[in-house]
C-alpha cells in the first residue's frame, strides 16, 4: 500500500524553442583545430620504441591501452613510469600530461606541460596547452608568460592572437582586448564571426550598447548569414527594448535564408524571444500586420496563434489557427495546436478530434502521440487509476497503452526529457509500473524534472518489489532537499511500510508533520508507523482525522480497516474495507480480508 500518487500525465506540447544569445568570447579550447603550424619547425610525434629503456615502452603501451578503455586512474600509474623513465619522449610526456589533466592534477599537469616546451619548443601544441592549463587555474600571468614564449619561438606565428586577447578579457584589461580583436580580424578571417560576436560582447558587458550595436551591424554587414552574429544583435535589440528593430533584423535573415532555399525561421525565433522576454503584446502587435500581408511562414504564424492562446483569448487563437490550417492544408500542426486550443477552452471533445487530425497527417510526430495521451487522460481520467495492469484492459486503456508504446519507439537521444517524465507518468497511471523506471530514471538527469521523477520512482520500484532502489531514490532526495517535507513524509512512510529504522521513520514524519500538521497522507504515515509499533489506540485517532479529510481514499481506508482489526472492532473493519474496495483500493488483497471477517461480521464482530 503506498502513500504517494504518480503525477497525473500532462500535456508536453513542444514550445517554440526560444534560445538566448550565448557568450562570444572565444574559449581556448576552440583554436583552430588542424591548422598547419606556419613557422619553419614541424612538430614531430615520438621517437622509435627501440632506443627506450626497457619497461618505458611497455608501460606506455599498457598505460594507453587502460586509457582507451576508460580505465584512467588504472591507466596513470603505467604512464607515470614511462614518462619518468622517458621525460623527453613527446608521445609520453603528451599523454601523461593528458591523463593527469583529466584526473584533475593541474598542478602536475603544468609541470609536465613546461617540461615539453622547454624541451620541444617547436610544438605548437605544447604552448597552447601549457597556456591553457595555466589560465584554468587562473593564472594568467603564467599563462601570458607562456604566451610570449610562445611568440619568441614562432616569431611569424599569429595562431595565438585569439587565445591573447581571451587573456586580456579575462585579466580586465578591457582595452587591450578590444585592440587585440581589432588587430586579429584582418589576420583570421576565417574567424571573422568569431571575432565580431567577441567584441560585441565585451562592448556590452562593459555598458556600451551603442558600441556593441556598431559591432554586432559590422559582423553582419562583413558576414549576413552568419547565424550567430544575427541572434546576437537580435538578442541585443531586444534587450534593450528596440523590439521592432529585432522584428527588421529578423526579416532581413529570412530574406536571406530563402534565398538559400532553407525554411524561414528568424521571425518565429524573434517573436518567441520578445513574448520570453515578457512582451507577449509587443510579439502579437509585430506579428499581426505580417500575418494579414501574408509574410508569415508556418511556424511564425503557429507562434502568433500561440501567443492568443496563452493570453487567454482562445476564440481568436481558434479563429487563427483554422485559417492557418485552410492555408496549409496537407500540414499535421495546425490541427495539432486546434485540438490543444479547444481542450484549453474546454471543449475535451472536438480537441480529441483535432488531434486525431493531426495524428493521422503525420503519425510519425511524438508531438501528436503525446497530446493525444493528454487529451485523452483528461476526457477519461478513471484512465489512470493503476488498475490497467491487473487487467482492467479497456478499449480507451488499451488505446492509450498503445500510444505510449507508439511514442516511446518514437523518441530518440534528443528527446526532450520532460516527454521521458510524461511517459513515465502514463505508464504508471496504467498501472505498468516496470515500463514506467526507464523514463524516471533519465527524466532525473533534468534538474528541473528530478525532484518528481526520483519521487515517482521510488514508488514504481515499491510497487515492483525493489524495496531497497526505491529507499535509495529517497535518499538521495532527501540529501538534495533535507528540509521537503513530502520527501521527509514519503521516506518515513516507506522505511515504516517496510518495518525498517522506525525511530528514523517517526523522526521524518513529524518532522514533515510540524510543516503541515494537518496534512491527512501525513495524519496517515504517522497513525500506520504507530501501528507498526503496535499502538493502536494512537494509531486510530490519527487515521481517523486523516479519513476525515479525505474520505475516499483507499489507501487510508485500508489502514484503518487494519487499526480496527487490531482493536478487535471486525465489523467496523469490515464496512472499511467494504468502502476501500468501493473507492478503488487493491481488490485481490481485499477481497481476501473480505472474505475472511465476513463470517465476524455477520455476528456483529464476533469470532
Amino acid at each position: 500500500m503506498s502513500r504517494r500518487a504518480p503525477l497525473t500525465a500532462a500535456l508536453f506540447l513542444a514550445a517554440a524553442a526560444w534560445p538566448l544569445a550565448a557568450g562570444a568570447v572565444v574559449p581556448m579550447s576552440a583554436l583552430p583545430a588542424g591548422a598547419a603550424t606556419d613557422s619553419a619547425h614541424v612538430e614531430t610525434g615520438g621517437a622509435e620504441l627501440d632506443p627506450i629503456p626497457q619497461g618505458a615502452a611497455t608501460g606506455y603501451m599498457v598505460g594507453s591501452t587502460l586509457l582507451a578503455e576508460g580505465d584512467l586512474a588504472g591507466a596513470l600509474p603505467f604512464l607515470a613510469q614511462a614518462y619518468r623513465m622517458s621525460p623527453d619522449e613527446l608521445t609520453f610526456a603528451r599523454t601523461y600530461r593528458d591523463a593527469l589533466q583529466q584526473v584533475g592534477y593541474l598542478r602536475d599537469a603544468t609541470d609536465v606541460a613546461r617540461r615539453i616546451v622547454r624541451e620541444h619548443p617547436e610544438s605548437y601544441e605544447g604552448w597552447e596547452r601549457l597556456i591553457a592549463l595555466s589560465a584554468v587555474q587562473e593564472r594568467y600571468a603564467d599563462a601570458r608568460e607562456a604566451l610570449e614564449g610562445c611568440r619568441r619561438a614562432h616569431p611569424d606565428s599569429t595562431r595565438l592572437d585569439l587565445v591573447e586577447a581571451e587573456l586580456l578579457v579575462r585579466t580586465h584589461a578591457w582595452a587591450e582586448a578590444m585592440a587585440a580583436y581589432r588587430q586579429a580580424l584582418p589576420r583570421h578571417p576565417e574567424h571573422r564571426e568569431r571575432i565580431y560576436g567577441s567584441m560585441a560582447e565585451l562592448a556590452s558587458l562593459l555598458n556600451r550598447p551603442e558600441e556593441a550595436a556598431a559591432l554586432w551591424t559590422e559582423g553582419l554587414a562583413v558576414a549576413p548569414g552568419s547565424r550567430s552574429l544575427r541572434l546576437g544583435r537580435i538578442q541585443h535589440l531586444i534587450d534593450n527594448e528596440r523590439d521592432g528593430d529585432a522584428m527588421s533584423v529578423a526579416v532581413a535573415g529570412d530574406s536571406l535564408v530563402v534565398a538559400r532555399g532553407d525554411a524561414p525561421a528568424w521571425v518565429e525565433l524573434t517573436s518567441g524571444m520578445i513574448a520570453q522576454a515578457g512582451r507577449e503584446a509587443a510579439a502579437m502587435s509585430l506579428l499581426l500586420p505580417m500575418w494579414e500581408a501574408g509574410a508569415l511562414d508556418l511556424g511564425a504564424a503557429l507562434q502568433l496563434s500561440r501567443l492568443h492562446a496563452r493570453a487567454g483569448e482562445w476564440d481568436r487563437a481558434i479563429a487563427l489557427v483554422g485559417e492557418i490550417a485552410q492555408r496549409w492544408p496537407e500540414a499535421a500542426r495546425p490541427h495539432l495546436f486546434l485540438g490543444e486550443f479547444l481542450a484549453g477552452r474546454g471543449d475535451l471533445a472536438a480537441g480529441e478530434a483535432e488531434t486525431r487530425r493531426a495524428l493521422a497527417l503525420d503519425p510519425g510526430d511524438p508531438d501528436n502521440v503525446l497530446a493525444l495521451i493528454s487529451i485523452l487522460s483528461r476526457r477519461h481520467p478513471d484512465l489512470f487509476t493503476g488498475r490497467a495492469a491487473d487487467g482492467d484492459e479497456t478499449a480507451p486503456v488499451r488505446e492509450v497503452h498503445e500510444l505510449a508504446d507508439r511514442a516511446a519507439a518514437l523518441l530518440d537521444e534528443n528527446s526532450p526529457l520532460g516527454v521521458r517524465m510524461m511517459l513515465g507518468a502514463t505508464y504508471q497511471g496504467l498501472g505498468d509500473h516496470e515500463a514506467s523506471i526507464p523514463y524516471y530514471e533519465r527524466a532525473a538527469e533534468d534538474p528541473e524534472l528530478r525532484r518528481n521523477a526520483l519521487l515517482n520512482l521510488s514508488l514504481a520500484c515499491e510497487q515492483t518489489g525493489r524495496p531497497d532502489e526505491a529507499l535509495a531514490a529517497l535518499e538521495t532526495l532527501l540529501a538534495d532537499h533535507p528540509d521537503d517535507h513530502v520527501i521527509q513524509n514519503a521516506l518515513g512512510y516507506t522505511l515504516a511500510d517496510r518495518d525498517r529504522d522506525l525511530p528514523r521513520a517517526e523522526s521524518l514524519i513529524r518532522a514533515a508533520l510540524k510543516s503541515e500538521p494537518e496534512n491527512p497522507a501525513y495524519l496517515d504515515s504517522l497513525g500506520w508507523l504507530l501501528h507498526r509499533q503496535g499502538l493502536p489506540l494512537e494509531a486510530f485517532d490519527l487515521l481517523v482525522r486523516a479519513t476525515n479529510a479525505l474520505p475516499e481514499d483507499p489507501v487510508i481506508l485500508e489502514h484503518l480497516g487494519m487499526v480496527l482489526l487490531d482493536l478487535g472492532r471486525h465489523d467496523r473493519a469490515y464496512d472499511v474495507f467494504l468502502r476501500a474496495r468501493a473507492a478503488g483500493g487493491d481488490s485481490a488483497s481485499l477481497e481476501a480480508v473480505l472474505k475472511e471477517l465476513q463470517p465476524a461480521a455477520a455476528n456483529g464482530g464476533e469470532r
